[in-house]
């Protein structure tokens, strides 16, 4: 039984492969706040399935002894778009949503593939081609209620019905035309309000960047947060004394791109904020101490209600495009660093050993260092290295402020040149397991000569930087270096040296890590020791983080390739000859046992 409903324009398409499907989807129950608080196992219904941005699915039916035998269930082809693919599905009721490269939004049978309905929204033709604007980018859904929340290039923020992909409502966030913003990670839901981060180009967008929530129901936007503090705000002058060169309507960038994860239980939105531009204190009119030209650099928790920031707390004073903004996972665990050998930058000299503490942790930027803080307050706990860095000398372990390495300094010296050893990871996602109490992170270990690029920037120089050539960090023995870090004490879990890194990642409660690579691989590891367990290959590489969900009591796990983000770059720097276009899901399970 096959039925097809089409509108022109803005177009919506109806396609039913089987009465099972069709029931599957007519039958999908609206997802509440509560199912969103505590997900149905089977489900993954945000970016890194719970707010609190783990990448674990407590799946178990694939395990360290059988993953072995798992095989290929189903593939889709994508619909093209010539660009590189950074999104992650989400899954509900056995019915998958994916945007697509080209930005078509689609539901799929989560057992088959089979396209239940899509949705395409059209772009304007002038926004081909224009400065500062990526064509299609979108990382994710968000699922509320009966509605599915995705954006457009074009600045929308729109919401469709989960069952039929027909329109529910729309609202413009911001004219492109004018601001060359884009929406860029994907939206999340939480107390009835969608947050949309954006990416503000470096080079083409002048108005500030912001974060903004909109009304879940009717699309009304409720608030704005801007990433970068008002003039009448005290915090201003960290960019310098008035009269200031960037006053907050000229200030770069500082974009929130990647989606918060959330604080259900203080209501506080918790992310990160990338660099700012120009990357040179000195041209700003800081002093690169910190607090340096906030909120750049740093993580930030606002209160979800009204887009108040409850706390901050930064790690860096930006010169080299370190951007700040990877993940942020919440965990609650006691901490005792105290005695364990690991490449330290700080540690809280007062931490209670055998205390629970609400924190947030994560490898925030490209530099790959390792982070604890209190999610309550944003106090420091501690900070240690993880691939070879040298942006970031120390930590003051009673106040986290940070001390920058005076050596690789960007300046106003147009003929100093900075050796700079910080390109060690990017959007690939790192995962946390509740099984070792550790977190896994995508890692490389790379370097870059760096030099200012004029002593007067304008809007189109950007970050004012000139790479002039990247190379592997000598102080690395490979260069890639994934790494297990066990949260509670700091140390390392395992690390594994290899030529092709591995990508963002998986980890279910099987105690099964997934990850791809550079080289078209994919991965099933053991969480306790980094083995190999199982190995396929896909079409090209994958560096999205795979995801795991299951349908009538079946255990799949999906994954994208070829990728669109580190892996585009790696490729041509390890000579690996594989596909960039041609993006395809891959889902895979566990033999059906039949009767």
């Amino acid at each position: 039984m096959k039925a097809m409903w089409i509108t022109c324009g803005v177009l919506a398409c109806w396609l039913v492969s089987s009465a099972s499907a069709q029931d599957r989807i007519a039958n999908i129950r609206p997802v509440t706040q509560a199912m969103l608080d505590t997900p149905d196992p089977a489900d993954w219904l945000m970016w890194r399935r719970t707010y609190s941005a783990w990448g674990y699915s407590p799946l178990d039916e694939i395990d360290r002894e059988n993953v072995g035998t798992l095989q290929l269930a189903w593939s889709y082809a994508l619909d093209p778009y010539g660009g590189g693919l950074q999104t992650e599905p989400i899954v509900h009721d056995g019915v998958l949503y994916l945007r697509h490269p080209s930005e078509l939004l689609a539901a799929h049978d989560a057992s088959t593939g089979d396209l239940l309905w899509q949705y395409r929204r059209d772009l304007p033709d002038d926004i081909v081609g224009l400065r500062g604007i990526t064509l299609h980018r979108g990382r994710g859904l968000a699922i509320y209620e009966n509605r599915i929340f995705n954006f457009s290039t074009d600045g929308y923020l729109y919401a469709v019905d989960a069952r039929t992909g027909e329109l529910i409502w729309e609202t413009l966030m911001f004219d492109y035309r004018d601001t060359r913003h884009q929406a860029s990670g994907a939206p999340t839901v939480f107390g009835g309000v969608v947050v949309v981060p954006l990416n503000c180009s470096n080079g083409a967008a002048l108005p500030t960047c912001h974060l903004s929530a909109y009304d879940a129901q009717t699309g009304e936007r409720r608030w704005r947060w801007y990433t970068s503090p008002n003039s009448d705000d005290p915090l201003s002058r960290s960019w310098g004394s008035e009269p200031q060169r960037y006053p907050l309507e000229g200030r770069l960038n500082t974009s929130a791109w990647v989606t918060p994860a959330v604080d259900t239980e203080r209501g506080l939105f918790i992310f990160g904020v990338g660099s700012s531009a120009p990357m040179q204190p000195e041209l700003v009119g800081s002093d690169g101490q910190w607090p340096d030209r906030l909120y750049h650099g740093s993580t930030v928790a606002l209160d979800h209600r009204t887009g108040d920031v409850v706390w901050w707390a930064q790690h860096q004073s930006d010169m080299h495009n370190n951007d700040s903004v990877f993940d942020r996972i919440l965990v609650d665990l006691a901490v005792d660093p105290f005695e364990t050998d690991a490449p330290w930058l700080g540690r809280d000299p007062d931490l209670e050993p055998g205390v629970t503490r609400s924190l947030v942790v994560g490898s925030f930027s490209k530099d790959g260092i390792f982070y604890a803080y209190d999610r309550g307050d944003g106090e420091f706990v501690y900070a240690r290295e993880t691939a070879p860095q040298n942006v970031i000398a120390e930590y003051d372990g009673d106040t986290g402020r940070y001390t920058m390495n005076p050596d690789t300094a960007m300046t106003a010296d147009l003929d100093r040149v900075v050796s700079v050893c910080k390109e060690n990871r990017l959007i690939p996602q790192g995962a946390y397991s509740p099984l070792t109490q550790a977190y896994y992170v995508p890692l490389w270990s790379g370097c870059a000569d760096m030099q200012t690029r004029t002593l007067t920037p304008s809007l189109s120089d950007g970050y004012n930087l000139t790479t002039l050539r990247s190379y592997d960090n000598p102080a690395s023995p490979a260069f890639g270096r994934p790494e297990a870090i066990e949260v509670t004490t700091g140390r390392t879990l395992w690390r594994q040296d290899r030529a092709a890194p591995l990508y963002g990642m998986l980890t279910t409660g099987g105690g099964v890590l997934f990850a791809g690579d550079t080289n078209r691989r994919f991965y099933a590891l053991d969480q306790w020791t980094g083995d190999v367990l199982w190995e396929t290959i896909l079409s090209g590489f994958t560096d999205m983080a795979p995801i795991s969900y299951a349908v009538d009591g079946r255990q799949y796990v999906a994954v994208i390739s070829p990728g669109g983000t580190s892996g585009r770059g790696h490729r041509s720097r390890l000579n690996i000859q594989a596909p960039m276009t041609g993006q395809t899901l891959f889902v895979f399970a566990l033999p059906e046992t039949r009767p």
